[in-house]
């Protein structure tokens, strides 16, 4: 039949191959991530001063006491940790001469540290800034951590610097912590469903569009091989190449607007 014999012919074209090629690398890329097996730990925090700045102290006429002592700033810095690995990380890798901490920055110190949530009870993670501890770090402990596990830690410090740095050295891990910077708030619960839909409803709407248009040109009475030939040859890699720029700006929407860290770990205050 004339018909069967143009789509046979259709299948056959060498664009097909190339975007079956295409789907190949893309199913083994996929299938390789989700077999890797990494041990890797990351943070990502978000400060601001509540009280003074970076380059100026309270004016003299304002007296700020935290117990009973005056300070000249007060700032606030979250910090999000978590195992970003495959691998589990126990807590008998910490190493006893360098034992994990909580730096912020040289010239301030710590007036309290706390933990804000944690993705289970079990991990028995821990923070503590005591006496025996330099002014401007805390101890962390904790029994194990699962992949994406991990802690949010809220400190309170008259410190210039609003980043915190983790220091200390973990077996298994000669790079240590892995920074990835200040996060990005993410965008509001109620409003996350709706952003979702309209993605899926867009990309949906593109794939029906051009099935309809390919259904359409293929049973025309005027449809001929030799036209759609003519039409792959200008139209195909124009449509390809508008779908993939779609499928980017998906990607890169997507990977922006997400949360740099476990879904478990989030709170309304980060928001």
């Amino acid at each position: 039949m004339p018909l069967i014999d143009e789509a046979l012919r259709v299948l056959g074209l060498g664009w097909i191959g190339g975007l079956l090629g295409i789907g190949g690398l893309i199913f083994g890329y996929v299938t390789y991530v989700r077999s890797r097996r990494r041990t890797t730990m990351a943070y990502v925090h978000l400060g601001e001063h509540l009280l003074g700045s970076a380059s100026d102290t309270l004016p003299p006429l304002i007296d700020v006491r935290y117990n009973g002592i005056a300070i000249p700033r007060l700032t606030k810095s979250l910090v999000i940790i978590w195992n970003n690995g495959e691998n589990t990380v126990a807590g008998t890798d910490i190493v006893v001469k360098d034992p994990l901490r909580l730096q912020v920055g040289t010239d301030g110190d710590i007036l309290s540290v706390s933990v804000l949530k944690t993705s289970r009870v079990v991990n028995d993670v821990r923070i503590c800034h005591s006496e025996s501890t330099a002014a401007n770090e805390a101890m962390l402990t904790f029994d194990f951590l699962d992949a994406n596990d991990g802690v949010v830690v809220e400190i309170l410090h008259t410190s210039t610097d609003r980043k915190p740095r983790i220091k200390g050295t973990l077996r298994g891990l000669p790079k240590g912590f892995t920074n990835l910077g200040q996060f990005t708030r993410p965008k509001p619960q109620k409003n996350a469903r709706k952003d979702k839909v309209l993605k899926v409803v867009s990309t949906v709407s593109i794939f029906l569009a051009c099935s309809a248009g390919f259904f359409t040109a293929m049973y025309s009475p005027s449809f001929s091989l030799s036209d759609m030939q003519q039409s792959l040859n200008s139209g195909t890699y124009a449509a390809v190449g508008a779908l993939a720029g779609f499928f980017c700006m998906w990607v890169i929407d997507a990977l922006s607007s997400r949360r740099r860290y476990p879904k478990s770990l989030h709170l309304e205050a980060l928001e």
